[in-house]
């Protein structure tokens, strides 16, 4: 929980410290007014590197998972070692996965109601031929490019032409928040400063701890599909079942 919770404040303080500096060069809102060139190139280079930041902490959980599943004891230092000397290949697959967001985002506002279903179908099937591509890049040391062929070639290898998802982590990520809401609803209603202060408090702390939770089992849950489909060992709390309905054909 600790990992993905430090990734994700590297990754904030990371946009943050390019996004802020420049927005305030450019402008401020001036620029976003302006729809200034140079304020999107900024905030581009700011998404690059939070993606960096956040594959960064998954990278971390995959090593970590793997030396568990290998029968060895997990060491975080060594697990830090592994994301650090894959991190030239880290920014490669946050380079990619922000360029693939960007162009899809201008079909979306571009296109009108086809640019929303091509960018709909686009992140979905980039979401799951791409699915394996970190533990890839991080267990077989590949750039951006080829760990996304070589995340598809598995996928489409191991779980046939047509891929679903079979799983509900973000279904299950969402029900865990839920119970946040009411209690930040009914403290900011509440008109009592103490109250909305610690309820916003708790409801926030809760939000971060079920993320982090969830980003956790993902990575977990990455490199044991990894490892399946790549027929080294996975760890015996994962069923064959469980690994082998990860995806079906529809």
């Amino acid at each position: 929980m600790v990992v993905p919770l430090a990734a994700g404040v590297v990754a904030l303080v990371g946009f943050a410290a390019v996004a802020g500096p420049g927005w305030l060069l450019l402008g401020g809102a001036d620029a976003i007014e302006a729809s200034n060139i140079a304020l999107w190139l900024v905030l581009a280079l700011a998404s690059v590197v939070a993606a960096w930041a956040s594959a960064g902490g998954q990278a971390v959980i995959m090593a970590a998972a793997a030396e568990r599943m290998d029968g060895r004891d997990a060491s975080l230092g060594a697990a830090v070692a592994v994301a650090r000397s894959r991190a030239g290949r880290l920014l490669e697959w946050a380079v990619l996965a922000t360029v693939v967001s960007i162009v899809l985002d201008q079909l979306e506002q571009r296109l009108g109601v086809v640019g929303r279903i091509i960018s709909w179908v686009g992140g979905m099937a980039f979401s799951v031929l791409s699915f394996l591509a970190l533990p890839v890049i991080v267990f077989e040391d590949v750039g951006a490019i080829e760990g996304f062929k070589r995340s598809s070639r598995l996928l489409r290898a191991t779980w046939g032409e047509q891929l679903t998802f079979g799983f509900g982590l973000g279904i299950l990520t969402l029900v865990a928040i839920l119970p946040a809401l009411p209690v930040a609803f009914f403290a900011a209603a509440s008109g009592i400063l103490l109250l909305q202060v610690v309820g916003i408090a708790v409801a926030v702390a809760w939000i971060v701890a079920v993320v982090s939770v969830t980003s956790a089992l993902s990575a977990v849950f990455k490199t044991a599909l990894y490892r399946h489909a790549t027929g080294s060992p996975v760890d015996a709390a994962f069923g064959a079942g469980d690994l082998s309905g990860a995806f079906r054909r529809r």
